[in-house]
């Protein structure tokens, strides 16, 4: 290897065409080898924290989670090199982290591998005075302590910030029942995407693995469609890693306020031209090589061109002078009556005093939104179980 990878803004690209637990080890394994090797980013001393993408608990094979076949080959490559301090998990939105590791059949992924369930339910104060959006953060107890920390995003569509991979990966550090109101604190989705800056330059995670083998397109993230796009991404550069995420998707990536916010704040790189990608072979391929790859001929490869996500509105002069006027012009989410069962969830994650959406008129009927107080943090539509609630004008 000729440089020093960890230092690079480069991505990893292997093919993976299915969840069997022998080919996604292998894409891993590969793409981390091509990074330098897990040993590149933790020590066998360290304690480490693997963080997957648990929206809620929900079934791996919808699409809304990290699936477990994904973050079990992170489990076992530490495991491999013998880290003994491996604790794993996320904090969601809505249920308990130990439930929605349940769903996603975690706890005999620990057992195997020698790892244990993270806390992610205990909260610890932690000062960040030179935050660019926040001076202090409610981080779970072990984002807190961990030494290392590696993420296991999902290739996912977002309704606020358009997608969500690596960086928004990471607001699963602060508890879930803080999560609603970060978004009446953070009420635009420039701002948000400025506090997950500052989440990534205080504890500075290590790695990033995107499951993209099967992304989630549309009404994202959790009432979208699953596509197949058999593809594993890693890079110690989660700006980068979401760069490489638009360009497979045909999306602009400073249309992204997280790789905008993201590269300004010094988290990564959001340009492609500056981004190395390496295509790799699974490492269960004989004499398997790596060879660096355009992001031109990746698309042709893994793209997809009509992958629905938002692709309207304005780039990064707009986006990073006119922040303050987001929410005015963000999109209204919407009640869809015929697929409301009126199961109250939305009313209850609504962070807004006073809610913005409310049973107004009675438990009988859908409930419905006053406007005038709907800061567009979309937290309902993000947790509807029913995909009754969608953006009003979202197309692709």
């Amino acid at each position: 290897m000729d440089t020093d990878r960890r230092k690079e803004s480069v991505v990893a690209a292997a093919y993976c065409g299915s969840y069997d637990e022998e080919e996604v080890y292998n894409a891993v394994k590969a793409c981390t080898d091509a990074l330098g090797g897990i040993a590149a980013f933790v020590r066998r001393d360290e304690k480490i924290l693997v963080k997957p993408n648990f929206l809620t608990a929900s079934d791996p094979e919808l699409a809304i989670v990290t699936h477990p076949s994904v973050t079990g080959a992170v489990l076992r490559l530490l495991h491999e090199e013998g880290c003994t301090n491996v604790v794993c998990g996320d904090s969601p939105g809505h249920g308990s982290p130990e439930s929605a590791a349940e769903k996603a059949g975690l706890p005999e992924l620990f057992k195997r591998y020698g790892a244990r369930q993270a806390d992610m339910s205990t909260e610890v104060s932690v000062d960040y005075p030179g935050g660019a959006a926040a001076d202090r953060f409610y981080l779970t107890k072990d984002a807190a302590e961990a030494d290392a920390i590696i993420g296991v995003c999902k290739m996912k569509t977002h309704a606020l910030e358009r997608i969500t991979g690596a960086v928004k990966n990471m607001y699963g550090l602060v508890c879930g029942y803080r999560k609603a109101a970060g978004h009446v604190r953070f009420p635009n989705a420039v701002i948000f995407a400025r506090m997950l800056a500052d989440i990534h330059n205080l504890r500075k995670p290590r790695l990033h693995i995107m499951d993209g083998i099967v992304a989630m397109e549309g009404n994202g993230p959790g009432s979208g469609d699953p596509v197949q796009m058999n593809i594993i991404l890693a890079s110690a550069d989660p700006v980068a890693l979401d760069t490489v995420f638009c360009q497979l998707i045909n999306m602009d990536p400073e249309l992204i306020p997280t790789n905008v916010q993201g590269e300004l704040l010094g988290v990564g790189c959001s340009h492609l031209d500056k981004i190395r990608i390496i295509e790799t072979e699974p490492a269960a391929v004989k004499n398997r090589g790596e060879r660096e790859i355009s992001a031109d001929e990746l698309f042709k490869k893994y793209g997809k061109a009509d992958f629905d996500a938002d692709r309207t509105g304005t780039k990064k002069t707009f986006l990073s002078r006119f922040s303050d006027a987001m929410t005015a012009i963000a999109k209204r989410p919407f009640i869809s009556a015929e697929l409301c069962v009126k199961c109250g969830i939305c009313v209850e994650h609504c962070p807004v005093p006073g809610k913005a959406v409310s049973f107004k008129n009675g438990k009988t009927e859908p409930p419905v939104y006053d406007y005038s107080k709907c800061i567009r943090c979309y937290c309902c539509q993000e947790m509807c179980p029913q995909n009754a609630i969608k953006v009003k004008g979202h197309g692709r």
